[in-house]
C-alpha cells in the first residue's frame, strides 16, 4: 500500500475539499498486485532489513547528537548533576521585591543550574560584552512572489544552522521597507518568538537575505567565536537559562535586554575553536547518519517495486 503504485491510485479518489480525503469504499477499490507467497515474503524480508538498517543507523545518529552537550560541560569544566524542576518551594520576599512575579522564573532549578555555571573553569561574561549590534527583524505584510527579496522566516531557523532550501520571496520594492532587516554573513540570528532561543550565524548563501520580525540580529566582535556563541547558546544548559527568562503568557517571548545579559563562559579561544571543530564534526557525521538512513529505506522501497514490475 505504501508503493507508488497504490499512492498514484489513492491520489485519484483524493476529494477537493480544505482536507483531501478518501472514504472507506475508496480503499476498497484501490487494486494490488497480488504476488506468489515466495515473493511475498522475499518483499518482507526486504523491507524488514531496511527499516532495521534504517533504525540502527537513526539510533546512532541521535546518540552522536546527545553527546554534544556532554562535550561542552566537559570542556568547559562544567559538572551539573541530574536536576528535575520541584513542584513546591520557597521564595524569600526580599527576593521578589522589584523584580518578576512570575513564581517559575524562581525554580530552584535555575538557581543550580548557575551555581553550576559559575564553578567551571573559566570567567562568566554577560553576552552584551561582544555584541556591536543588535536589533529586532522586520515586521512586514507576508505577500509572498516566485522572485525578489529572499525572507527568512523562523521555519528557516534551526540550531547552528540556517536552512535556505525553503525560502519565500519579498517583492523588490519591500526593499525600503525592510530597512535595516537584512542578515549578512557572520551574523547571528536568535528567534525571540516559538521555539524561543534558537540560534545560528548567517552563511555566505544567505548575505543580504531580509529577516523576519520573530526573530533578532545581532552582530559580535573578534574576541570570541562566533560559532562558539552559537553553539553555548543552543545547548542545553543555556536554553534552561533562556526557558527561564521567557516573558508571557500565551506565547512566550524574549527581548532585546534579556539577550544581552546571556551568561557565556568565556575561555581562550584557541579552546572555542576546538569546541566548535569538534561540535561541527558530531553534527555532520549525524546528519550522515540520518541521511543514510533515508536513503537505505528508499532503496528497499525502488527495489520492492522493481520486483512488483518483473
Amino acid at each position: 500500500m505504501n508503493t507508488s503504485f497504490c499512492k498514484l491510485q489513492a491520489q485519484r479518489y483524493l476529494t477537493t475539499s480544505a482536507q483531501p480525503n478518501i472514504n472507506f469504499e475508496q480503499i476498497k477499490s484501490i487494486e494490488i498486485p497480488l504476488q506468489s507467497m515466495e515473493i511475498q515474503d522475499r518483499i518482507v524480508q526486504l523491507m524488514d532489513n531496511a527499516y532495521n538498517k534504517k533504525k540502527q543507523k537513526e539510533t546512532e545518529a541521535l546518540k552522536l547528537f546527545n553527546s554534544v552537550n556532554g562535550y561542552i560541560l566537559d570542556e568547559l569544566g562544567i559538572k551539573i548533576s541530574e536536576m528535575q524542576e520541584k513542584k513546591c518551594y520557597i521564595v524569600n520576599f526580599e527576593k521578589v521585591q522589584n523584580s518578576r512575579l512570575n513564581p517559575y522564573y524562581y525554580q530552584p532549578i535555575f538557581t543550580e543550574a548557575k551555581e553550576s555555571l559559575k564553578k567551571g573553569k573559566y570567567k562568566i561574561e554577560n553576552l552584551k560584552k561582544f555584541i556591536t549590534k543588535i536589533h529586532y527583524g522586520v515586521s512586514i505584510k507576508n505577500e509572498y512572489l516566485e522572485k525578489g527579496i529572499p525572507l527568512l522566516r523562523i521555519m528557516n531557523l534551526k540550531p547552528n544552522k540556517i536552512d535556505i532550501t525553503d525560502v519565500v520571496m519579498l517583492d523588490e520594492s519591500k526593499r525600503k521597507e525592510i530597512g535595516s532587516g537584512f542578515v549578512y554573513e557572520g551574523d547571528l540570528l536568535i528567534s525571540r518568538s516559538g521555539s524561543v532561543g534558537i540560534v545560528a550565524v548567517v552563511p555566505k548563501e544567505a548575505k543580504g537575505f531580509a529577516f523576519g520580525s520573530f526573530m533578532i540580529k545581532f552582530c559580535i566582535n573578534n574576541e570570541v567565536n562566533k560559532e562558539y556563541i552559537a553553539i553555548w547558546l543552543n545547548s542545553k544548559i543555556s536554553q534552561l537559562f533562556t526557558k527561564q527568562e521567557k516573558i508571557g503568557a500565551i506565547q512566550g517571548n524574549i527581548t532585546i535586554e534579556t539577550i544581552e545579559n546571556f551568561e557565556i563562559p568565556f575561555p581562550p579561544l584557541e579552546i572555542q575553536n576546538k569546541i566548535t571543530s569538534e561540535i561541527k564534526a558530531r553534527t555532520e557525521k549525524s546528519e550522515k547518519l540520518q541521511k543514510e538512513a533515508k536513503e537505505e529505506l528508499k532503496k528497499a522501497k525502488e527495489e520492492v517495486e522493481k520486483i512488483i514490475l518483473e
